[in-house]
């Protein structure tokens, strides 16, 4: 015979947990929690799922539904976004006030009565700092800052989606730019917000580190939005990334309140897309002026040489003058005196002795002649020989003028692998990455 055992309903059963539940001491609990989930209805009901995770911040160890209803959701929504500056979305961690309820068809659910943004801005806050002290006790928290940014930066690999406003303004002032320079951009398209965004620049950064080469700096630019859609920008792993990479790079995301991890990290941080071009432009404007500096030194030093030169030569020429008439009147008064001598000689000497004289006269006239001619052409050739040492010259007859750091390269001993050297020809100037360094030995 079967024992009768004692039992109760299912229903009686969830109306015993609903009356404990139910109870003053879970109404009003404070609780920390992550969104996980988060969707507003068309009647202003605002749904959740609240988990809470483990000290690695991976595994779930706790899950619940959650509601606010939109007589309150009204109220909370805009005090919360007006005090944390972000909106509720997934990955926050909040704290909220909440009631128990539990119903016998639906389950068990939280129902949020208050929330506490200074919490969330709390959380945040904390995890930006650990995020920076944790690249400084990497040692790489100013690698990149480090670098040397290229005084012409023509050649930029550029981070952003494809679409944003903030790429497009920045293509166009730099593209159009009323210069006239010439940037050469190539696109690393990646997704910039929500949870994969940190992912997305990491994969376009090693995709740009395969042409290392080809750029003299990257650009990471994002247009301005709410704080929660920086958060990419506070990666650890992305902003480690960005200490380390090889290429200079500028930061241009467009959040003006506060600096990202990735903006303390990069090489040059400017506030908006468009200040990443005006930046860019600034540079190549203060580079021409170097160039054009140069030039006018070098040509003001060949202008001088040459001048000091022809003074000389006409100092020159002056004595040899003063010299030749000394010497003439000299041989003049020489001949005189032999004529008083030989006047009362035979006439045949005379006569020799003119024509002595009248030789002596034009050979010391053609010496003088020549060697008036000689000097001349040595005046001429020396300035020949500075023209022909002037850039400008140089240029012309195929040659080019190689500067480093705007110093003209006299040596192969002056530079080193890695270096860049700009390269002035006659009708423009090149732009070169030292890749081999071969000595004469």
């Amino acid at each position: 015979m079967t024992q009768q055992r004692e039992s109760i309903s299912l229903k009686k059963l969830l109306e015993l947990v609903k009356q404990e539940l139910h109870r003053p001491a879970f109404h009003g609990c404070w609780i920390s929690a992550e969104i996980s989930e988060i969707r507003e209805n068309a009647n202003g009901h605002c749904y959740l799922e609240l988990v809470e995770k483990d000290n690695s911040g991976k595994m779930i160890v706790a899950k619940s539904k959650a509601a606010i209803w939109s007589s309150t959701y009204c109220m909370l929504k805009p005090y919360f976004e007006q005090t944390a500056k972000q909106k509720l979305t997934v990955g926050l961690k909040i704290l909220v006030n909440v009631s128990v309820s539990f119903h016998e068809l639906y389950g068990f659910n939280l129902v949020i009565l208050d929330i506490d943004p200074t919490y969330t801005i709390g959380d945040l806050a904390k995890k930006r700092e650990e995020t920076i002290r944790k690249i400084k006790a990497d040692g790489v928290f100013d690698m990149n800052r480090d670098l040397e940014l290229p005084l012409l930066a023509q050649r930029i690999a550029v981070i952003s989606s494809a679409t944003a406003a903030g790429y497009g303004d920045f293509s166009d002032q730099i593209m159009n730019n009323r210069k006239g320079y010439v940037f050469y951009t190539k696109l690393f398209p990646a997704i910039m917000q929500g949870d994969n965004a940190h992912k997305s620049i990491i994969e376009a950064l090693d995709k740009i580190c395969l042409y290392e080469e080809a750029f003299d700096a990257v650009a990471i630019i994002r247009g301005g939005g709410a704080t929660t859609d920086m958060l990419a920008f506070d990666d650890y792993e992305l902003a480690s990334c960005v200490a380390q990479f090889p290429l200079p790079i500028i930061s241009g995301i467009g959040h003006e309140r506060d600096e990202s991890v990735v903006d303390l990290v990069a090489n040059t941080r400017c506030k908006t897309p468009t200040a990443v071009a005006a930046f860019l432009i600034e540079r190549a404007m203060h580079a021409e002026e170097t160039l054009n500096s140069g030039s006018a030194m070098l040509t003001d030093i060949v202008t001088r040489r040459l001048t000091n030169e022809k003074r000389r030569m006409n100092n020159v020429e002056s004595a040899l003058t003063r010299s030749a008439k000394l010497h003439l009147k000299q041989e003049e008064a020489s001949l005189m005196q032999k004529q008083t001598r030989l006047a009362l000689g035979a006439k045949s000497m005379k006569e020799r002795k003119k024509r002595e004289l009248a030789d002596l006269t034009f050979k010391l006239e053609n010496n003088l002649r020549k060697n008036f001619e000689r000097q001349k052409h040595n005046l001429e050739l020396l300035e020949s020989l500075v023209n022909m040492a002037s850039p400008e010259f140089m240029l012309r007859r195929g040659y080019s003028l190689t500067l480093i750091n705007g110093k003209v390269l006299k040596s192969a001993k002056e530079i080193k692998k890695g270096d860049e050297i700009t390269t002035l020809l006659v009708d423009g100037n090149l732009t070169s990455e030292i890749n081999n360094i071969k000595l004469k030995k």
